[in-house]
């Protein structure tokens, strides 16, 4: 089954199993949440194509990820779960890096990761001749922008048996995200498995941590909270329009802090490949609004990219 991948994330959740069962509860059912913990459908409907979440501490983003987990439920487990996100730190590669075989372990347990879909995934991206996706375990190791999404899925899914495939990318070029999410649409296809993929970013960042960003000043505070959403709501919009370009070069060309642009670029090209013709904005919320926190403000959306 190979190696275990440890857990880097311990922070953005609790490290003891019940806690981190109690947090992801509190999640759903808290204010910013969906109200209550769903329970997933014993059928598969195949609406949702692919979805957007946030990665940041349970406490801050954990109310608005619920909403596409929400959704998730409602739409039935597929067999396996894609999912991309951006590279955090300063190691960088053109293209996406996949784990290819092993298992994901957090405090909910172990989750094996899909290596007939994965190397099928490494065999489009060779046949195509752009390897614009190749296997490199250790760029997993310390990241935790895909692991933060593991426990909502183990705490869903404890009765299914679906697998993952994880993905970080770091390029912000379009050119190779859209061979990343072509790629990734092909070996689907002919993989013929049942997916889901998950797009793994927060948006703005605003404040002294990130630094020194702050377009509008640094008071008062309703004053940036509102450019924050303004500024985040012109990106989701494209997010909604499936215009993963606009949103790679608005990020880019404007220096938006958003994270995971080039994660999202990709899952809206692999989506539209694989059948999603529409966006639709599930929750949107800051760190602000959740907890009240002025020192350093962060936006955090769940989207939906569906048939």
């Amino acid at each position: 089954m190979g190696q275990v991948r440890p857990p880097c994330a311990i922070g953005f959740y609790p490290p003891e199993k019940n806690a981190l069962k109690k947090a992801i509860e509190a999640a759903f059912s808290g204010p910013q949440g969906v109200g209550t913990v769903p329970k997933v459908s014993a059928k598969r409907l195949e609406g949702l194509v692919a979805g957007v979440a946030p990665h940041a501490g349970f406490i801050y983003s954990g109310p608005v990820a619920s909403h596409l987990y929400n959704l998730i439920a409602q739409e039935g487990f597929p067999e396996t779960f894609i999912l991309i996100g951006p590279k955090h730190g300063f190691l960088r590669f053109q293209g996406a890096v996949v784990m290819a075989e092993g298992l994901w372990e957090t405090p909910l347990g172990k989750r094996e990761i899909d290596t007939s879909l994965a190397q099928q995934l490494l065999k489009q991206s060779q046949d195509s001749g752009s390897k614009c996706i190749i296997e490199d375990t250790e760029a997993h190791y310390g990241e935790h922008s895909l692991e933060v999404q593991l426990p909502f899925l183990q705490f869903l899914g404890q009765n299914h048996p679906f697998q993952i495939v994880p993905l970080v990318i770091s390029s912000q070029n379009y050119s190779v995200c859209e061979k990343v999410g072509k790629t990734i649409a092909e070996a689907v296809k002919k993989s013929k498995r049942d997916v889901i993929i998950i797009a793994s970013t927060d948006f703005t960042h605003y404040g002294q941590y990130f630094y020194n960003y702050a377009p509008v000043g640094s008071g008062p505070i309703d004053k940036i909270v509102k450019w924050v959403h303004d500024t985040d709501g012109d990106l989701i919009q494209k997010i909604e329009q499936l215009d993963g370009k606009a949103l790679l070069e608005t990020v880019v060309e404007e220096r938006r802090t958003m994270c995971g642009a080039s994660p999202v670029a990709a899952t809206i090209v692999a989506a539209q490949q694989l059948g999603a013709s529409k966006g639709k904005s599930l929750k949107y919320a800051t760190s602000y609004d959740i907890r009240g926190s002025s020192d350093a403000i962060v936006g955090y959306a769940s989207i939906a990219l569906q048939r």
